[in-house]
């Protein structure tokens, strides 16, 4: 069994533990039964990371309702471009929801005014569709501004401010992720080019012979003091996992995504408090204790390649409060099981606060996370062969047997949705807590 060293532990406890959750928007979500939602973008909706992690936490923490979502991203694209392939690109999924999240390349030569006036006419095109409309601000370009000076960013915050105040008078749902992430990309920022040296310096400092080696801990004491520096990876405009899922947060925060998932509080004596799940088969005994949980709904699923963010951005977490309490204990320290596999060595203490089961990387928990992030995956790769093939295959003229095939892709794409579900179906799970040697 691997027991979690001093520093481990610190980041087990900053990033799992139940601080002062904050209340997340108190506004109606806008995905309802039967939805078929196309999140319309340019590149970085393409890139196919923070409207997969969306969508991921919809299947997760929705199951009883059935939707299914659709990426309409094409790289370099603005509001007129968008507009021009929208009824065999958007609006051939007869969709019932249509977000539009675009502005980062409409900003090179689109006065404010005429990108609200685009926008309107977007507006009118996804409505005259059956479908009613969803605008996203575009992300922030990650090149160290805040909102103390917006600086190359400046057209971006004005796009956004207008789209605040045009989706107000079109009574359509919004969300402001620029600026809700432009200041933890700007401040983190100057300290992403760190996140290299202090890996390299963690793997040298384990070396007795290294001359001055007791200087380099040193470094790396002084620097565990403070939040870790995380790289969002990819370039400035085109953010990698990390910097996504703060996008995806973002944007389901601000459209009022449900946070609580479930909570339980079992005592050494066997008495339960459980909310949002079914706590059963409890067993107290040697010091050691086990029982079954299963949930309404899962986590929030987080990509491996993403978790390094979880502590710079809380609002991750908000999104997923999967808790777990345990009172009563007579121990000092104990290890946390799922399904035998070990999640992480929590003290007494914090196991009373509570813990985010959400945050540990191991175990069923997380990879049941994963499992669904795969199958969203593999379904957008059919829908990308599907609009490969959508503008030849709606037209009049287009051959019987082009409709056909086309009509079958339709159905594996349909099929994929499904896969996607029976992923995100939540899993009894058996956890042991175990005193730690």
């Amino acid at each position: 069994m691997q027991i979690l060293h001093r520093s481990s532990r610190r980041a087990v406890t900053a990033v799992y533990l139940l601080a002062s959750i904050v209340p997340l928007s108190a506004g109606p979500f806008p995905l309802k039964d039967g939805d078929i939602w196309v999140m319309a973008g340019d590149s970085i909706t393409a890139q196919h990371l923070h409207s997969n992690y969306y969508e991921a936490f919809c299947f997760a923490r929705y199951p009883k309702l059935k939707f299914a979502f659709r990426n309409s991203g094409v790289g370099g694209h603005t509001i007129p471009s968008t507009m021009a392939r929208f009824d065999y690109d958007i609006g051939a999924w007869k969709p019932t929801v249509v977000s539009v999240e675009l502005g980062m390349n409409d900003q090179g030569g689109t006065p404010v005014e005429k990108y609200i006036e685009n926008m309107g006419q977007m507006d009118g095109k996804i409505r005259a569709a059956g479908a009613r409309p969803v605008y996203f601000t575009a992300s922030p370009i990650n090149n160290g501004d805040t909102s103390a000076k917006y600086g190359g960013n400046t057209k971006l915050h004005l796009y956004a401010e207008a789209l605040k105040k045009f989706s107000a008078e079109m009574n359509a749902p919004f969300a402001d992720q620029f600026h809700a992430v432009l200041d933890i990309w700007g401040k983190n920022k100057p300290r992403e080019n760190l996140v290299g040296l202090l890996d390299s310096s963690t793997k040298f400092a384990k070396d007795d012979e290294l001359a001055g080696v007791e200087h380099l801990r040193a470094f790396l004491a002084a620097q565990a003091k403070g939040p870790r520096p995380v790289s969002m990876q990819g370039d400035p405009v085109h953010p990698g996992p990390p910097g996504q899922l703060t996008m995806a947060a973002a944007l389901l925060k601000e459209l009022g995504a449900e946070g609580f998932v479930s909570s339980a509080t079992v005592a050494m004596n066997g008495k339960v408090e459980a909310k949002g799940c079914v706590v059963e088969g409890v067993k107290s005994e040697g010091g050691k204790l086990s029982f079954d949980r299963l949930d309404e709904c899962l986590p929030f699923p987080i990509p491996d390649d993403a978790r390094a963010v979880l502590p710079l951005f809380p609002t991750i977490l908000e999104l997923s409060q999967y808790t777990l309490k345990v009172t009563g204990l007579t121990g000092e320290r104990y290890v946390l099981h799922a399904n035998d596999t070990p999640l992480g060595t929590l003290t007494a203490k914090e196991l009373e606060a509570g813990v985010n089961l959400t945050g540990f990387a191991t175990g069923p928990i997380a990879a049941q996370g994963k499992a669904v992030l795969a199958a969203v995956n593999a379904k957008e790769g059919l829908v990308g062969q599907w609009r490969g093939q959508s503008r030849a295959a709606i037209a009049a003229e287009a051959a019987p047997e082009l409709k056909e095939k086309f009509a079958a892709l339709t159905k594996k794409v349909e099929e994929a949705d499904g896969k996607i579900r029976e992923a995100a179906k939540p899993q009894k799970l058996h956890f042991e807590l175990v005193p730690a040697n």
